[in-house]
């Protein structure tokens, strides 16, 4: 995977930086560099907290499931800690992801890098008019009739994949709830979300399951 990071402003202050697992202990190593050292590093909740000399703290979480294997942060070397949790990271796992965005979906099962079993599929979806009267209520159950259809069909597809299907975790992406109120559905739970994703397509399927295994990273001055 080519090595690529996203960086936002968190609520409540600092900001939020995620990382690929293989980039972890690099990451801590040049975090101690910028910082002055490492004064101290302990598990907090669910997240793996490293306070430097020069005040700034990191807390590092698992993106795909809350907890750390504490054992491991037990280590006096940071380093040695961020090495077993990449390689946690980077266990084999099958991942399913479904990801959603006006009328497009795109879902599948990822195991080892690769797509097991996909489907995709872009539905045109009318936008908004600025006409009104009839026109504008025309237009709208037009667009009405066309999102519950692509819904439907994104519904079907999803249970084709992944009803019976099994996997280790559920990724999932963009407004998916109303697909996975189907009944057929219902015990499909995500154990990660992410809201800001492109243009559904089979290849965003693998990069998606690659963020899901990767850190989270809150820094605080």
């Amino acid at each position: 995977m080519t090595s690529t990071s996203r960086e936002r402003s968190a609520s409540g202050g600092g900001r939020i930086v995620e990382i690929e697992p293989e980039r972890l202990p690099r990451w801590v190593a040049n975090f101690g560099d910028r910082n002055g050292g490492i004064a101290a590093h302990h598990a907090e909740g669910d997240a793996w907290t490293i306070e430097s000399n020069g005040g700034t703290s990191a807390g590092i979480r698992w993106v795909l499931a809350d907890g750390l294997p504490a054992a491991w942060l037990l280590d006096p070397d940071p380093i040695v800690a961020a090495e077993h949790l990449r390689d946690y990271a980077l266990e084999p796992r099958r991942i399913a992801v479904l990801l959603a965005r006006k009328g497009a979906y795109s879902v599948g099962v990822v195991s080892d890098g690769r797509v097991a079993a996909s489907k995709t599929d872009t539905a045109y979806v009318q936008g908004k008019t600025k006409a009104g009267g009839q026109s504008q209520q025309r237009f709208a159950r037009r667009r009405d009739g066309q999102a519950k259809a692509a819904e439907k069909r994104a519904k079907d597809a999803v249970f084709a994949v992944l009803g019976t299907a099994a996997f280790d975790a559920l990724v999932t992406g963009g407004p998916v709830e109303g697909i996975l109120e189907d009944p057929r559905l219902r015990h499909l739970q995500p154990n990660v979300h992410f809201g800001d994703i492109p243009e559904p397509k089979q290849a965003l399927l693998t990069t998606t399951a690659y963020r899901a295994i990767g850190f989270s990273i809150r820094l605080t001055d």
